[in-house]
């Protein structure tokens, strides 16, 4: 696990060293860079596979094809064999040493040939040629620009916000997504001139031109024939099958590798299949509350995890977290993302008490995202089954909106595409009476909208649910889910893997009908029908609580002179986007009024977005006084190849 950064292109060394310098939460036990008059590569390292051979960048044995990658490759052992039975040298026993090899095999295509989460850059000195590359489900995080014939790229934006004389632009199509969205949708980031690499793509830098993104594969929503006539049993043997398969690749490791344990069934069945396979007791670990936060809701997840710790004999740790100093650590949040983003970030408080333990945890991530759990997933059913609902009055058809037809009446629409923008934090019209006079008419050329019916067009489902499902993990996953569990980890030096994200399993569970995810109302139903095999009924069919920040409270509570502080009319004035007015009244409407979750998102969106533009461009007062964080490598860990 590593950050990475380079130029194509020219060396750059003293810039490296910078762009490595921003990097080293992602990789504090080393840092190494190789270069020459045509390209300049580094890494930093978190060790975890081969610890005492693994320092990357690393190369072929001619030394003319060079790699560096921040990840895991689950298929290592495999490649590696593979290649030595094929004649190639390999020194070390890290897993990136396959991969300049495997180039000289496959060339560009190489990345085919590799599995697991990561993000890899390779130069072949050869040909002046150079391969950005990111996994299938976007896991691992790389961006890019080009500037002047040079491709420079890192695994996060600051580490290019190094670049000297890198103009800072607001990129308006990316800010108005974001309103919509919670984040910005790849491969737009927030600043004009920067770009991601799409999951699942890869980029050729030569002769100062960078191609468009080549994807390299796909997964497909459509019924896997080979399953058509399996019983409901027969599908959950094979899902465990995978699963096992895919938890004991990610148990590869030189270090200890502890398991996130919440007491829901997805991290539960992982804990309890990696227990079966370990020779020696895991560590697991709970997040507790403080007991004046705490609620029956999560003392019973404490339970059911405490319960599955005992009966698979882990190493259990309980860590209490606490939410405190909002303002200060909201900053230090935008700063993980280099980016205005206002999903999901409690992990930022979850990953530094797991990594005082251990460096490498495994999670329940992507379970909802395959089997089905959010509001749009559920409603994918009821409002497919509308209209029929609406001539005969059978309540099963709704399931689980039953009790809510008017709920279900305001949502529908004939265009799935069209009733989930109804989801949006800001519709296009509600950001249109937002924005000032000044951009109002840039600004009406994009469409967040019109973005989702695009993404839309090209689902391979048909599945009313799948087609939800088939449109988020190709959009939403990677860029929301996947970031946030990334990069708030990874601020703490902590990898995170999630089996659910095997590539076999994926293809699985994609190939199966929406109703054995979700059915007669049922959230995750196959899942559910295997976890019952290790727990009691009553642990898996229960509402599980989770961990999440008592955000709304936060702001309708103590926080409101912050947020009126932060969104007051001077402030909003240094950049002009808005009109002040307009996002008065909106926070005065939130306070003014019993405000629902919508509302809090809407005021929470404009209040991250004002955050982030203080402290990467610039407040009233000038430059940023809350610059990215910028750590400098101590010159003994700093090694240089030419």
């Amino acid at each position: 696990m590593c950050g990475i950064a380079g130029v194509f292109g020219e060396a750059k060394l003293g810039l490296v060293e910078d762009m490595l310098s921003s990097l080293v939460h992602r990789g504090p036990d080393d840092g190494y860079i190789v270069y020459d008059q045509s390209f300049t590569l580094g890494a930093r390292r978190l060790s975890i596979v081969g610890i005492e051979t693994g320092r990357q960048p690393l190369s072929n044995e001619s030394g003319n094809v060079w790699a560096a990658q921040n990840g895991e490759l689950y298929n290592y052992p495999a490649v590696k064999e593979e290649l030595l039975r094929k004649g190639h040298k390999l020194r070390s026993h890290c897993d990136t040493e396959i991969l300049p090899h495997l180039y000289e095999e496959h060339g560009p295509a190489f990345v085919n040939e590799i599995d697991g989460m990561f993000a890899v850059a390779i130069w072949d000195s050869t040909r002046n040629l150079g391969v950005l590359a990111r996994d299938r489900m976007g896991k691992k995080p790389l961006y890019y620009t080009n500037i002047r014939g040079c491709l420079y790229f890192a695994s996060e934006i600051k580490a290019l916000l190094c670049i000297p004389g890198f103009e800072r632009k607001v990129n308006l199509e990316a800010l108005h997504h974001y309103l919509s969205f919670k984040h910005v949708p790849g491969p737009l980031t927030i600043f004009e001139d920067i770009k991601s690499v799409p999951p699942a793509h890869y980029l050729i830098f030569h002769q100062g031109q960078v191609s468009e993104p080549i994807r390299y594969w796909d997964v497909f929503y459509q019924p896997a024939e080979e399953w058509a006539s399996a019983s409901e049993s027969e599908l959950g043997d094979e899902f465990v099958r995978l699963f096992e398969a895919g938890i004991r690749k990610r148990l590869m490791s030189d270090v200890p590798v502890g398991f996130f344990l919440s007491g829901g069934i997805d991290s539960s069945l992982c804990t309890a299949i990696a227990a079966e396979h370990s020779s020696v007791p895991i560590k697991t670990f709970t997040l507790t509350y403080k007991n004046n936060s705490t609620t029956e809701g999560k003392e019973l997840d404490r339970y059911w995890a405490n319960w599955t710790a005992s009966k698979y004999k882990t190493e259990h740790h309980e860590e209490q977290v606490e939410f405190s100093q909002f303002p200060e650590n909201l900053q230090r949040i935008i700063q993980c993302f280099d980016e205005p983003f206002c999903g999901t970030i409690s992990t930022y408080f979850l990953a530094p008490l797991i990594s005082k333990h251990v460096k490498v945890a495994m999670s329940g991530d992507a379970a909802d995202e395959l089997f089905g759990s959010y509001l749009s997933h559920r409603l994918a059913f009821p409002l497919a089954n509308y209209q029929e609902y609406l001539s005969n009055g059978n309540d099963a058809l709704i399931r689980p909106f039953e009790e809510r037809p008017e709920y279900l009446k305001q949502m529908f629409e004939s265009a799935d595409w069209d009733w989930r923008s109804k989801l949006f934090v800001l519709s296009d019209d509600a950001k249109a009476s937002l924005y000032s006079s000044s951009i109002k008419q840039q600004m009406s050329i994009f469409s967040s909208k019109g973005r989702l019916q695009a993404d839309f067009s090209t689902l391979t489902a048909i599945d009313p649910l799948n087609r939800i499902l088939e449109a988020e993990f190709k959009t939403i996953f990677a860029d929301q889910v996947l970031a946030f569990v990334d990069r708030l980890s990874m601020a703490h030096s902590l990898e995170v893997r999630t089996a659910y994200l095997d590539t076999a399993l994926v293809k699985f569970v994609a190939g199966l009908p929406g109703h054995y995810k979700i059915k007669n109302g049922e959230t995750k139903y196959l899942l559910k029908r295997v976890a019952q095999r290790y727990f009691p009924k009553e642990m898996v069919t229960r509402k599980k609580e989770g961990f999440v920040m008592p955000l709304t409270d936060w702001l309708l509570g103590d926080l409101q002179e912050y947020v009126r502080a932060t969104l007051a009319p001077e402030r909003l004035a240094v950049h002009g986007l808005f009109d002040s007015q307009s996002v008065q009244s909106l926070v005065d409407n939130l306070y003014q009024s019993e405000s629902d979750y919508t509302e809090v998102n809407k005021v929470f969106s404009l209040l991250v977005f004002q955050q982030w533009y203080e402290m990467y461009i610039g407040g009233s007062d000038g430059p940023s006084l809350h610059p990215p964080v910028r750590m400098e490598i101590p010159s003994s860990n700093l090694g240089l190849a030419s």
